[in-house]
This record gives C-alpha cells, structure tokens and sequence, in this order.
C-alpha cells in the first residue's frame, strides 16, 4: 500500500512538471545582431561581423513559441507591437491608382551625317524605276537598312529634302538624333514631346517630338538613334552642335505605391503589407514604371491593402530576427 501511495505521488509531480514545461518562460536572455540574426550570444556586446550593439531578443512563452512555429508553416507574417513600431518610425501607405511621371534625360546632337546623304540620295533618285535600276534600289535600300535606318526614318526623309541630313534644318524645323539607351526605349513613343537645350545658347529650351527611331542599338554605347524634329524659329541651332534633350514620360491611372515602400533583396523586390495593427507581412511584387516618387505594381498586390512606406530598413532587420529567410518569400 506504501509504495502504491510514493508511485501516485511521483505521478503526479511528473505530470505537472510536464504541464509546467508547456507553459513556462523561457528566461535565458538571448542577445542578438539586428542586421545579423545568425549572431546570438548570452551576454551583452557587439556583433563580430558589423560591430553594432547586441540587442536582447524578448522573451518568449513557450506556448506561445509553439503556436509561433505552426503559424509560420502557414504564412510569414510577424508580429511588432505598437511601441515598436514608433521607436522605430513605422508609416503606412494605401495602395491605390493614380499618374506617374517621370523626366527622362538624353544626349544628342543636331543633324548632320554625308554617309547617310549620299546613300539615301542613290535610294531616292532611283523611286519609280525598273529593270536594273529597281535593283540598284533595292541595293540602296538595303545599305540603308544596314547603316540602321528604319521604315519609320525612311518614311520621314521622303517626306523631307534629303538636304536635311547636311543642313540639319528644313525651314525652321531642325532634325535631332538623340541617343536613347536600350533600357528606356519602351518607355518613349512616337509622338513623345521633348526639350531641347544647347550648353552653347544658354537659357533657351527648343520644344519638339519624336518622329522616327532607328533600328539598330549601338554595339558600344548601348544606345539606339531616335529622331527628334524642333522648333527654331531663330535658326540658332547648327548641324553637329551638341544637344540636351529630356522627356516627360506619364502613365495615367496605374497601380502605384511610393519608391521608398520597395525593399530590393537582390533578388526580388519586397514590401511589407500590414495585415492588422500589430502584424505585417513581407510580399514579392513585380513592378513596371519608376520615377523619382512612384513605382507602377503589376502584380503581388491590390488595390486597398496597406503597405510600409517608410522604416523599411529596420522593419526587414526585425522581419529577419522574427521569420529567418524571408526573402525567399512567395506571393500570398
């Protein structure tokens, strides 16, 4: 009967030392890097990679520790509370739609280019022919063709005297070859307005517009011949004179979130979507049009939801101490 009662007795202190184990609190304090969450050590000091202070990791129940690791099976939200989120200069942002503009930059020169004149003169003089000479313009063609002209171009000479690529000028429009880089080409259209300005003629700006683009990138500079015609009324401008000419480039009501809310791992680009009060979310997104204040969505987000604006940079240092690799992120 004794040793029944010592065997209850010990029953009963293991069942509530398991129960305890459940619930207790971690009380180890655990010091940590907040640019190098791999960096944890017991006591206070500076992280071996970067030299910033350690900060202590809070405190976390053992329930709620169990409970943390089924939720992040699931999704990669975190949780920072409203304090936090002050100290360390949280703001938000609706995602919504709206225009973006953008000034785009490029280099240029006013026209003058005799290889081109002489060929496309041969190409020209030879319209309407037959026979043999059909065949030396095709030839003429396609010289043209391999010095980079496009239908476009060609279509604009015929409509011009070829004089236009020695004088630069016809009457008091002037022809501009802009170099455009290869990454910006999609954003310019025919028709686009440009600025024109000449470090020689200082505090005049020349209104014109796209009217043709080549058809050819350069091999060097990585940059295609686009065709600018400009107003000079004043006959100012002269052939081979060295041109600034910049764009206004606007997409009209698209899905748009401020620049500064992208956090670029290198791989991808990420936002922070605050799901409730006290919960956010990192999510790869896929963008289109940037200026200097706004970045297009194409996909990973929707209208309505709320995203991180601003403490980006510190919000992903806490992301990484709560979540681990989450810029291997995925859509949700």
């Amino acid at each position: 009967m004794k040793n029944k009662i010592q065997i209850s007795i010990i029953l009963a202190f293991f069942v509530f030392g398991l129960s305890c184990a459940g619930k207790g609190v971690v009380t180890t304090d655990i010091y940590t890097c907040p640019m190098h969450p791999q960096i944890e050590m017991d006591h206070e000091g500076e992280c071996p990679i970067c030299g910033m202070t350690l900060v202590k990791k809070e405190p976390m129940d053992l329930s709620e520790k169990t409970e943390g690791k089924k939720e992040k099976q699931t999704t990669d939200s975190f949780s920072l509370s409203g304090d936090k989120q002050k100290l360390i200069g949280i703001e938000t942002n609706t995602v919504s739609k709206g225009d973006i503009i953008k000034n785009i930059s490029f280099s240029g020169k006013v026209a003058y280019d005799p290889d081109l004149y002489s060929t496309y003169s041969e190409y020209r003089s030879l319209s309407g022919s037959s026979g043999s000479e059909a065949f030396i313009r095709k030839s003429a063609r396609l010289k043209l063709t391999k010095l980079g002209l496009s239908e476009s171009q060609i279509q604009y000479l015929n409509r011009k005297s070829e004089d236009i690529l020695l004088t630069g000028r016809s009457n008091n429009q002037v022809l501009v070859f802009v170099q455009v880089y290869e990454g910006e080409i999609n954003q310019i259209l025919k028709g686009t307005t440009m600025e024109v300005k000449a470090d020689s003629i200082p505090n005049v700006s020349f209104p014109g517009r796209v009217v043709a683009f080549g058809n050819l990138v350069d091999e060097t500079t990585r940059t295609l011949s686009v065709w600018c015609e400009v107003n000079d009324f004043g006959n100012r401008l002269k052939p081979q004179m060295y041109v600034q000419s910049s764009a206004r480039i606007e997409k009209k009501n698209v899905l748009r979130i401020p620049r500064e809310a992208v956090f670029p791992t290198g791989k991808r680009e990420i936002v922070y979507v605050k799901q409730s009060e006290n919960h956010f979310s990192p999510r790869s997104i896929q963008t289109g049009f940037v200026s200097t204040e706004w970045v297009e969505v194409l996909e990973g987000l929707i209208e309505g939801e709320e995203i991180v604006s601003k403490a980006n940079f510190l919000l992903d240092s806490e992301a990484k101490l709560k979540l681990g690799g989450i810029h291997d992120t995925h859509n949700h």
